[in-house]
């Protein structure tokens, strides 16, 4: 064309298709939007043996909080916890002063417009049980060749050291996070939780998040990563049998007066009828029957009873009847008789009582199911003794929403590490914080766990596999890169759980 000729005017489609380019960001080439993920990743594998220093540091402190004698313990472990945030470079580091132990926090909050993460992890553990149990004192933590051994090894300091890992390699990688993100590390979980608990019903700042993180469960098998898609609820509870008004000589009152320990063993026994079924009138209505298709799907893929009791030196399973072990343990409700407590002399004591660990599914409620044991207890108290029902804790049951935010992140980034989408199954366990979370501000809380079943945790010669520590860093810092970059992350093709 001649110069100073005039141009011919755009054509319609040609308009519509220069505003869309204009409207539309240019999207990153796949291999530069990893890049930064995968600088993470060669910071995470270089850093492996500093890891795991780290959690043998963790390991050394006896963080027992049921155990007055250890909150010593628990307060320097978590000043240490501060300062490992601090080094990583967080904002806003605390010690939060609790109940029995402190809540230690911190975040960084430097990338307007992404999401806010919160990863919630504890340091408390449960007590040691005899020494003479543990091939190992279970505070002087041992490596060998494929295993971290120590009281809390896997429940759960290995795991929340993890995302401690993964934070250092993307910060160090980067100098920043492709996400927001909150740090809450719990000191009493295995007493409930009860400073977070009273915490969230006023939701400060540090516990406010788009979405949550937790690894405290486990994984379907050693090649299997799981995003666990329930919780059971809980609820501790403690039957007090009182009886005559002073102790009396087994001898002199033995057959003329009711006796608190026998009439609470008769109490006990009377929650479950002889197959196995929970015999309290109420207690079954509100849980409601798995449909057909999902009780298939969980038979398919969960394990089997002999691999679900194995662990447990157990050759015949028990239970609920028409349900299979994975069932009984997971999406049926079970009440649990975990101690009893009388005289060990030769005496008829005024005091006797039995600890109980009811384990609830979606759609029961503790209230409700507590009203139930005690009309229960009511009509089977013999009329020479009294009774009474005391609930020492509880948290509601907690459901996943599969199709929720964070699900498609968290199964790319356990296909990127392990190879395979994760499965999807229900767990038996029952996490306080993560239940109240959801209760009371609606946070979806990703229940990623690195552990296996065969850990040994709350028992001697607890551990944690190195491979799933490591494992466990990596999947850890692909799910930050991906929930930082859910479009690039997910691509055209949608990663499921299985």
């Amino acid at each position: 064309m001649a110069s100073g000729a005039s141009r011919a005017a755009p054509t319609r489609e040609a308009r519509t298709a220069a505003q869309h380019r204009a409207r539309t960001p240019a999207r990153t080439p796949p291999h530069a939007a990893r890049a930064p993920t995968e600088a993470a990743l060669r910071i995470a594998r270089a850093r492996r043996p500093a890891t795991l220093g780290l959690l043998c540091a963790l390991l050394r402190h006896p963080t027992v909080s049921a155990a007055p004698a250890h909150r010593t313990d628990l307060r320097r472990c978590a000043e240490r916890l501060a300062g490992c945030l601090r080094a990583l470079g967080l904002d806003a580091v605390a010690v939060r002063p609790g109940r029995v132990a402190p809540v230690v926090t911190g975040e960084w909050l430097r990338r307007p417009g992404a999401p806010v993460l919160l990863i919630y992890g504890h340091y408390d553990v449960q007590p040691a049980g005899p020494c003479g149990a543990w091939t190992t004192d279970p505070f002087r933590p041992v490596v060998d060749r494929s295993h971290v051994y120590g009281r809390g090894a896997a429940d759960d300091k290995g795991q929340f050291t993890a995302h401690l890992a993964a934070l250092e390699a993307w910060l160090t990688a980067t100098g920043g996070l492709p996400v927001n993100v909150r740090v809450v590390l719990d000191g009493e979980e295995e007493i409930g939780s009860p400073t977070l608990l009273h915490e969230l019903r006023r939701t400060p700042a540090y516990l406010c998040a788009d979405l949550a993180v937790v690894s405290d469960t486990r994984m379907r098998d050693a090649h299997t990563p799981t995003l666990v898609s329930a919780l059971r609820g809980s609820l501790a509870a403690r039957i007090e049998v009182t009886g005559p008004a002073t102790e009396l000589h087994a001898g002199a009152f033995g057959g003329a007066v009711a006796e608190p320990t026998r009439a609470l063993c008769a109490l006990v026994a009377s929650l479950h009828t002889p197959d196995g079924r929970i015999a309290v009138p109420g207690f079954y209505d509100d849980v409601h029957p798995l449909a057909p298709a999902e009780r298939a799907r969980l038979a398919r893929v969960g394990p089997s009873a002999h691999e679900l009791l194995a662990p447990a030196g157990a050759v015949t399973g028990h239970g609920e009847p028409g349900h299979s072990a994975f069932e009984r343990t997971t999406v049926r409700p079970a009440v649990v008789v975990t101690a009893l407590s009388g005289a060990a002399r030769s005496a008829i004591p005024v005091r006797a009582a039995a600890d109980l660990s009811v384990r609830l599914v979606p759609g029961q409620r503790p209230a409700t199911v507590a009203r139930a044991l005690r009309a229960h207890l009511a009509e089977h108290t013999p009329r020479a003794v009294r009774s009474r029902l005391v609930v020492l804790a509880d948290c509601p049951p907690y459901t996943l929403d599969r199709h929720g935010p964070g699900v498609t992140e968290a199964a790319r980034a356990c296909t990127r590490v392990f190879g395979r989408a994760p499965l999807l199954l229900p767990s038996g366990g029952s996490i306080p914080f993560v239940s109240e979370l959801a209760a009371t501000t609606g946070t979806q809380t990703l229940l990623l766990g690195f552990g296996l079943p065969d850990d040994g945790i709350h028992a001697p010669d607890e551990r944690f596999a190195l491979r799933n520590l490591h494992r466990g860093t990596e999947t850890c810092v692909e799910l930050y890169g991906a929930l930082g970059h859910p479009t690039e992350a997910s691509g055209r093709s949608r990663t499921e759980c299985r």
